[in-house]
């Protein structure tokens, strides 16, 4: 049951994609819900659609848009993509992206031909901080460190104890891709983007 008046629920039904304010996001037991400030319509409270894993939560009232996907006017029957505020995203080169803090343009996880970058020095791996960045020093916090090769050592060494022994690291093997799928001797390859628009311009 709704009690918007006729018009706004036509609306709802017609549009399928509506433009808002972030309000507040809260996590119930199970997912979370944001309260956003619509620009011709009452407050609502709807739920918020994880995309991918990716997520992020702002400040009461930031001055952010949020875009409600509804197939009706019901809010039960809403769903809510949250957006970074336009004046801080950031601004990635061609070919490049990646991840970026949502309220810190200059901080990211930025992918390039030439490598991921972390852009700054503080973050940290593991449930205790089992390898951490924080300005110019670099805690490893493990019972034990095995390198493949040569250590070099530019100022000086602390270390209560030194045995001699060489022991190799585990082999390993990164994640990958899963495998494409053979045409099957049917028929050809897969059509383009462009070859698909044209033969729906009919």
């Amino acid at each position: 049951m709704t009690f918007l008046p006729y018009s706004a629920r036509n609306k709802d039904l017609q549009d399928n994609l509506e433009r808002h304010i972030y309000g507040e996001v809260t996590y119930e037991e199970k997912g979370s819900t944001i309260k956003v400030a619509g620009t011709e319509s009452n407050d609502e409270e709807v739920m918020v659609m994880n995309v991918g894993g990716s997520h992020f939560k702002l400040k009461k009232d930031t001055d952010a848009e949020v875009f409600l996907i509804a197939s009706s006017s019901d809010t039960t029957m809403k769903a809510a993509i949250l957006t970074i505020p336009v004046d801080k995203q950031r601004r990635w080169p061609e070919d490049e992206g990646g991840i970026q803090h949502p309220t810190d343009e200059e901080f990211a996880l930025h992918f390039s031909d030439k490598l991921a970058h972390l852009t700054k020095n503080k973050f940290a791996v593991g449930e205790k901080g089992e390898f951490e960045v924080k300005g110019d020093a670099v805690y490893i916090r493990a019972k034990k460190i095995i390198f493949d090769g040569e250590l070099h050592v530019t100022k000086l060494i602390k270390t209560p104890q030194v045995t001699t022994g060489p022991e190799s690291p585990p082999s390993f093997e990164g994640n990958k891709q899963e495998a494409k799928k053979s045409s099957g001797g049917g028929g050809g390859s897969q059509p383009t983007q462009i070859e698909l628009d044209f033969g729906n311009a009919e």
